[in-house]
């Protein structure tokens, strides 16, 4: 049903990607799989940004393939775990509330945007079906749980039932998404 209704919001693309080839997650990620509705998204779509600003972080070639996951879950744990030990807010703790990637249960970021705000899988169930969402909102240093998936979460994002939303998404002036590459690096 996401998957559907994100198709309809996006629309159809105007080329079609370089499939990536699934398989070789789980040989590069210590057995990890990605979720179905994230590589339906990454096949049809591509790397995109939504609204100039909010990036879905696909594994590229050009990047190193799905090892660069890994790279990218430290980075992003990097800048959260810095806010975490000079919050601006006293309720912010000094820790961050989850593990990262490759961690079991970790978080694995799959997408962000410009100013250190990401959105990861809490990989905890062993099907990658059942992952939810985890909000980070850096300015605001603060944690959320959405309970779907990547499609049911970027649908309550671009119609306006995350409560969230409008601190992940650029400016309406910028098309709703454009291609940023494929599998191959290619846009």
């Amino acid at each position: 049903m996401a998957v559907e209704r994100l198709g309809e919001i996006l629309g159809a693309p105007s080329t079609i990607p370089v499939p990536v080839p699934w398989e070789g997650s789980a040989v590069a990620l210590n057995g990890l799989l990605f979720p179905a509705d994230y590589r339906w998204l990454v096949d049809t779509y591509g790397e995109i940004r939504i609204r100039f600003d909010f990036g879905i972080c696909i594994p590229r070639l050009d990047r190193g393939g799905f090892e660069a996951f890994s790279d990218y879950a430290a980075d992003a744990y990097e800048q959260v775990e810095l806010v975490h030990e000079e919050p601006r807010f006293p309720e912010t703790s000094d820790r961050p509330p989850y593990e990262m990637f490759p961690a079991p249960g970790g978080l694995l970021p799959w997408g962000g945007d410009n100013r250190g705000n990401y959105v990861f899988w809490l990989t905890a169930d062993p099907n990658p079906d059942r992952w939810p969402v985890v909000v980070w909102i850096q300015d605001l240093e603060q944690w959320d749980l959405f309970p779907g998936g990547t499609t049911a979460f970027l649908t309550a994002v671009l119609i306006g039932e995350y409560h969230l939303g409008q601190e992940l998404l650029g400016s309406e002036d910028y098309p709703l998404w454009e291609s940023a590459a494929d599998w191959s690096g290619r846009k």
